[in-house]
């Protein structure tokens, strides 16, 4: 840490200009109604700025309005849960030229421990100013949720600022509409047919980048393609016939996307599904016969390509590893990614 560098006066300074900018933000506002405030810095660590940050419930109505003429994801409540925290969509992100103007020392240099003396500042500052009022009292300060944030913070670093810096039930509200855990909840209390069915049309929504509203409703939430994985992995047996559709219906779609140059969704898609059949394990007979045809279908096409996804290979991998005795290990061509020995795996017509 540079020896001129004084923490307490750093503190004191930060407290003064998020006071003045608070006071200048209240009358910029006017009677619209404030939902959330940050200082916003550089990252989770090395700090090398610090920046205010707020919004109100009817900026975020105009910045999500404005957002989805463009892009129709954003629009609805969709589009204010996308944008609710993403602190540099917000009308007034980095509001405040007095709290800019405050030097951090750069992190090229500096002590380790500098950084977490940092974060204690900005949290000290903030509690000061919400200690003196300014930030609400009673519902005017429950509503308004307080924090410490960055680019792409982490789900960890938001939760931080959130339970240190707010009352406990501002933080636990927020925490209910916004993290997963009570989407999957709702999700699972369908009955266990519709619950199922449920889960596979978020699966494809999601791995598709469709802008369903159940999907949209999930990537608000953080919800991953995989955290919906380990849901349909709990339905067992049940869910593999389910998934083998996916595997034939998006198997067959062109291996890559040449604009992005990587697989195709189709192809992702389809290969999570045959993955998650391997992980499930309890694999009926005639279930193993449509991944058999899959295999011999998966290997015709791939004579016309070039290079081929490898669907083929994957499903003949599946297959060994389902029934180890009756199936080889499956050979893979590396430079084309052609399944090469196919005549194992292929169902033989009686």
């Amino acid at each position: 840490m540079p020896d001129s560098f004084d923490l307490g006066a750093f503190r004191r300074d930060l407290t003064r200009r998020t006071a003045d900018a608070v006071h200048a933000l209240r009358s910029r506002i006017g009677s619209e109604t404030l939902y959330g405030f940050a200082l916003f810095t550089s990252g989770e660590r090395d700090f090398a700025w610090v920046r205010a940050s707020a919004n109100t419930e009817d900026a975020l109505t105009r910045r999500a309005a404005a957002a989805a003429a463009l892009d129709p994801r954003f629009r609805g409540e969709a589009g204010r849960r996308l944008l609710r925290w993403s602190a540099p969509d917000w009308e007034y992100h980095d509001f405040a030229p007095e709290v800019r103007g405050l030097a951090v020392p750069p992190p090229e240099g500096r002590r380790s421990t500098l950084d977490p003396a940092l974060y204690d500042a900005f949290v000290g500052a903030l509690k000061a100013v919400d200690r003196a009022g300014l930030f609400g009292r009673g519902a005017d300060r429950a509503f308004l949720t307080v924090n410490i944030l960055c680019d792409h913070a982490s789900p960890a670093f938001f939760r931080r600022g959130l339970r240190v810096l707010n009352p406990v039930p501002t933080a636990e509200r927020h925490l209910h509409e916004t993290a997963a855990a009570p989407f999957v909840r709702c999700v699972n209390r369908a009955p266990r047919r519709e619950r199922m069915r449920i889960w596979l049309a978020l699966y494809e929504d999601l791995y598709m980048e469709w802008r369903t509203p159940i999907a949209e409703e999930a990537r608000a939430r953080g919800l991953s393609p995989w955290e919906v994985e380990e849901e349909l992995a709990r339905f067992g047996p049940k869910v593999v016939p389910a998934l083998i559709d996916l595997l034939a219906h998006y198997g067959f779609a062109a291996p890559i996307d040449h604009n992005r140059g990587f697989e195709t969704r189709e192809v992702w898609l389809a290969g999570s599904a045959l993955f998650l059949v391997r992980r499930i394990g309890m694999v009926a007979e005639a279930e193993i016969a449509r991944l058999q045809r899959l295999v011999g279908d998966f290997a015709e096409r791939d004579r016309r390509l070039r290079v081929a996804s490898t669907l083929a290979e994957n499903t003949a991998r599946v297959l060994h590893e389902l029934r180890p005795r009756r199936f080889p290990p499956s050979e893979m061509d590396p430079l084309t990614f052609k399944l090469t020995n196919p005549e194992p795996f292929l169902l033989r017509r009686p």
